[in-house]
């Protein structure tokens, strides 16, 4: 699921912060440690591994990240590994649990440039992007400023170059994630930021999703509801789009 859902982690009767799987705040801690002082691969990820699992499961051990700097450390751990497209991955699956409660700190510790980072590190991983926009999309999502700050950092047209990439059969999920984000970037989105999606493709690259996916619902859903958003205050874009999906004969409510 792209969402992560989170829940209050069980507290200890000794006052230790516990998550389901036993670990402690201090194993948290711990891990973070780690990171910090640049260990060997295995060992990072072994850290991440523990990192993902309680913030999956606990709303208190993510606050204790927060309190302990634990984002600024991820992020500059995921600027050492750069090039470790297991480990970005992981890394991704910790920011969306985190992007869940604090997408505000996210932002100002500079997640989305990192992000962008590591998708031109990954240009052909279709994983590591589809985990990268599932971040910026929590992020965008669930706090206007840090949409802001993302639509800025060329976010929405890098989405666009991400849909375009990814065209295979096999390629669904990165290109749902690819819709799903730039819905939430898009949102309250001036017209300027309108066409200049357009212009680098966007609605061509939104509609060959759904041609490529004519099957999948999820595909469609979040297709017709960007495409939608896109058009809806610019005739032209409006009237481009109607072009494209009648000659890729795919019907579009465009006032939703």
């Amino acid at each position: 699921a792209r969402h992560c859902p989170c829940c209050p982690c069980a507290m200890a009767g000794s006052g230790i912060l516990e998550d389901p799987t036993g670990r402690s705040k201090e194993d948290i801690e711990q891990a973070l440690q780690t990171l910090k002082n640049g260990a060997e691969r295995d060992s990072c990820l072994s850290a991440c591994e523990l990192i993902e699992a309680v913030t999956f499961r606990s709303t208190t051990c993510q606050q204790r990240l927060l309190e302990i700097s634990g984002i600024e450390i991820l992020l500059e751990s995921m600027k050492k590994h750069l090039q470790d497209r297991e480990l970005q991955i992981m890394f991704c699956r910790i920011l969306q649990h985190l992007a869940a409660s604090a997408p505000k700190e996210l932002s100002k510790a500079g997640a989305c440039s990192v992000l962008k980072a590591v998708l031109e590190a990954h240009p052909s991983e279709a994983s590591v992007h589809q985990a990268s926009w599932q971040v910026l999309e929590l992020i965008a999502l669930r706090d206007e400023e840090a949409r802001r700050a993302a639509v800025q950092d060329g976010c929405p047209e890098l989405v666009v170059a991400s849909l375009k990439k990814f065209r295979g059969p096999g390629d669904a999920a990165v290109q749902e994630a690819c819709l799903a984000a730039l819905q939430a970037l898009l949102e309250s989105a001036t017209s300027e930021l309108c066409q200049s999606v357009a212009k680098t493709g966007g609605i061509a690259a939104i509609i060959g999703a759904l041609a490529d996916h004519r099957d999948h619902a999820q595909m469609q859903y979040w297709g017709q509801i960007v495409l939608a958003h896109l058009c809806c205050d610019n005739p032209e874009l409006r009237t481009e789009a109607q072009r494209k999906c009648h000659w890729q004969k795919i019907e579009i409510d465009f006032d939703l």
